[in-house]
């Protein structure tokens, strides 16, 4: 019974021409298809491991070099309905439930502690080829974001904070021409260097870490909506909530030639010298 229903759910992996040998997925900005390599901003590679597992590596361009993704993942195929997803890099461990829904699937991931990660309409079962509404819920299970996609491309959103409260609409994270500070990578470093100012209370305890700060380039450039993604103490999460906050306007990304919002992620060092 058990190999009769890994045969079925190996038919479903495959749907919609994926074949059993290994294959790579070209992607422009905002998970617009592209032809090829040349021609992309990031690529999927999908390596058939055995008969019923892959493995997914994800690369992007940076400059003229291609950079891979540390975040590796394994995907098992557990029954005719499920698949395991495995994390490499994370060890994060989470499932995925498909059911056929017309020319679709409708998928469920789930995460870890059993709370809903994600849902929607996918045109594959085996990677997330989006179409229609996406809803996206925090690990807690509050609702995170609800999407607009058309063949794979978000078309607009709304979002939510940890705590429920209602946070910035339209925001994208994969387009054509990202945000940039002013000057550069470099010159980000050292505004955040120059800036930041080291806890009293964490100099005495010899406390050090990092922050993760989570915030929004307007259309304009500007820093807004700035949250903790990755949380160390209160003291440290404040002082790093506000040298981000205190930047100055950044170029804004864009997407199509247009101006858009695009969130951004920093990480913030406390170290002692």
């Amino acid at each position: 019974m058990k190999s009769s229903l890994l045969l079925i759910s190996f038919i479903f992996l495959f749907h919609l021409g994926y074949s059993q040998n290994d294959t790579t997925i070209y992607y422009k900005a905002n998970q617009k298809p592209a032809l090829g390599k040349e021609d992309a901003l990031a690529f999927t590679k999908i390596k058939k491991k055995s008969e019923n597992e892959c493995k997914f590596l994800y690369f992007g361009k940076k400059g003229e070099r291609w950079i891979r993704s540390k975040h590796t993942r394994i995907l098992t195929v557990e029954n005719d309905s499920t698949i395991k997803i495995l994390n490499q890099f994370t060890r994060n461990e989470y499932y995925k439930t498909f059911k056929p829904v017309g020319d679709y699937f409708y998928i469920k991931e789930y995460h870890k502690n059993g709370n809903l990660r994600i849902e929607g309409l996918s045109k594959s079962n085996i990677y997330n080829h989006w179409e229609g509404q996406v809803k996206r819920y925090f690990t807690s299970g509050e609702l995170a974001s609800i999407s607009r996609y058309k063949n794979n491309q978000v078309r607009g959103n709304k979002n939510w904070l940890k705590n429920g409260k209602p946070f910035i609409d339209n925001i994208y994270t994969n387009v054509d021409v990202m945000p940039q500070f002013p000057g550069g990578e470099l010159e980000l470093k050292k505004y955040l260097t120059a800036n930041l100012k080291y806890p009293q209370e964490a100099v005495e305890k010899r406390f050090y870490g990092d922050v993760y700060v989570s915030f929004v380039i307007d259309e304009d450039g500007s820093v807004v909506g700035t949250n903790i993604s990755k949380s160390l103490n209160s003291d440290f999460d404040q002082e790093a909530l506000r040298v981000v906050s205190g930047m100055p306007k950044w170029t804004a990304g864009k997407l199509d030639g247009k101006p858009v919002k695009v969130c951004y992620t920093v990480p913030i060092k406390f170290r002692m010298h």
